[in-house]
């Protein structure tokens, strides 16, 4: 009898065990269709959108997600900058997610990477925030879903093609690694286009910067510029902002005015410091220098008997500089073609083209032997090789204006000069308009 007993009762527990398991198993089936049809909710949909837009201090649009497995896939995500953020316009397209779902257990929604096929982000200064602004808030879930992580974290995001607009420079075709930095940010790029003002195209070799609390910080960049250019630049924005900027081995045809291109040749190096909101100060050297296919250069060749006025090599060429509220000055200017000119000194570029410009120009004396009276009355002073008078300039880029044309007429009296067997009429304007058209060449190009 007892044994009777003692089958019914395990017969009992199997059957209740076997209940259990069923319950469990149904339990866990139905938590899964829950769950599953959870993922592809429009509520999960929701508390995305806002999670990703308390992110951002934005308003975030996402798209439907797709699910194949722990990866979400969906066709566009955009942002819209709230006050006070940097972000002000972002289109994201073809961005699949990978879910971490362990981390769900910690209470976190974890994507441990994102990648999407192209980037188009529009950013700026954070400016000031409303402090009546509503945050935008992601919506409170009920049910079962009020069970699931409300925290959400990103890893890295992948992407194949960005374009990033940041004030005036945007960068085009970048391929961007973005990954979380404390409460920031970091950025490592390469690939791609760089356009910023007064420059043609740079292309990107690399870089690296991070963002944190609406500041943004570029440590390193290395750009390339034609055939040879190398630029780097480093620094942080906001509004005590600095970004130092040097580079070697620019071709002046490259980034010179297209009038000017034909005329002067040689690789530029220097530096710079730019502060916003546009105040640049630095220095500058061409190397390798030329001056050539001048008409009055030719003239002076002609009227001197020296060939190279034709192609005058420039061994030295160098200047301090700054750029502040439309105003370009020059100063500590020098530029040396030894042998036959050098010019010193500093000038002023107004934004309305008024030029002001105080130079000292020194010609050899062979050069002012075939100007009569120019060694007595202008160029009096003797140093370093040359003879040296004063230039003052005036006028606008398009009227310019100088003192020495006036004064070497008075000192010659006006001579016709007779070499050879003919006269060269108004030989002296012509080697006077040479020497002005020198220094023409010098500044022109630094305008901006």
């Amino acid at each position: 009898m007892k044994r009777r007993k003692s089958n019914h009762g395990a017969r009992l527990a199997w059957i209740a065990l076997a209940v259990l398991f069923v319950a469990i198993a149904g339990t866990f089936v139905a938590a899964t269709v829950w769950f599953d049809s959870y993922l592809r909710s429009r509520e999960l949909l929701e508390l995305v959108t806002g999670l990703t837009g308390r992110s951002f201090h934005s308003d975030a649009r996402i798209e439907p997600l797709r699910w194949t497995g722990s990866s979400a896939f969906t066709e566009q995500v955009g942002l819209t900058g709230r006050p006070g953020s940097v972000v002000r316009e972002v289109a994201a397209s073809q961005v699949r997610a990978e879910l971490n779902w362990r981390a769900a257990f910690s209470g976190i929604w974890r994507v441990d990477e994102i990648s999407m096929t192209q980037f188009d982000g529009d950013f700026g200064p954070p400016g000031a925030a409303d402090g009546a602004e509503v945050q935008p808030v992601a919506p409170k879930p009920s049910g079962l879903a009020a069970l699931l992580p409300r925290k959400f974290e990103l890893g890295q995001a992948k992407i194949a093609a960005a374009n990033i607009a940041y004030e005036q420079a945007r960068a085009t075709s970048v391929r961007l690694l973005v990954t979380p930095d404390g409460v920031g940010w970091r950025f490592d790029g390469n690939g791609g286009t760089l356009n910023v003002p007064f420059l043609p195209a740079l292309e990107i070799l690399h870089f690296r910067a991070r963002e944190q609390g609406g500041d943004f910080f570029l440590t390193e960049s290395a750009l390339g510029l034609g055939e040879s250019g190398k630029i780097s630049a480093s620094g942080e924005s906001g509004g005590d902002g600095l970004l130092r900027v040097s580079w070697t081995g620019i071709r002046s045809r490259d980034v010179l005015d297209a009038k000017v291109q034909n005329h002067l040749e040689g690789k530029l190096s220097g530096s710079a410091e730019i502060r916003p909101p546009g105040s640049v100060r630095g220095k500058f050297q061409l190397v390798d220098g030329r001056v050539e296919n001048v008409k009055a250069l030719a003239a002076v060749a002609d009227f001197t008997g020296n060939p190279s006025f034709r192609r005058m090599p420039l061994q030295e060429m160098s200047s301090d500089f700054s750029y502040e509220n439309g105003v370009l000055q020059l100063t500590a200017f020098i530029a040396e073609s030894k042998g036959l000119l050098r010019v010193e000194g500093a000038g002023r570029l107004a934004p309305d083209g008024k030029i002001e410009g105080r130079f000292q120009i020194g010609v050899t004396p062979q050069t002012l032997q075939w100007l009569p009276g120019s060694r007595e009355r202008v160029f009096t002073v003797a140093r370093n090789g040359y003879l040296w008078t004063e230039l003052v300039l005036g006028g606008t880029l398009e009227n310019p204006t100088e003192d020495l044309t006036a004064r070497l007429t008075r000192a010659m009296g006006g001579a016709v000069i007779e070499q050879g067997a003919g006269l060269i009429k108004e030989a002296p304007a012509k080697a006077i308009d040479g020497a002005k058209t020198i220094l023409d060449s010098f500044i022109g190009p630094l305008a901006p």
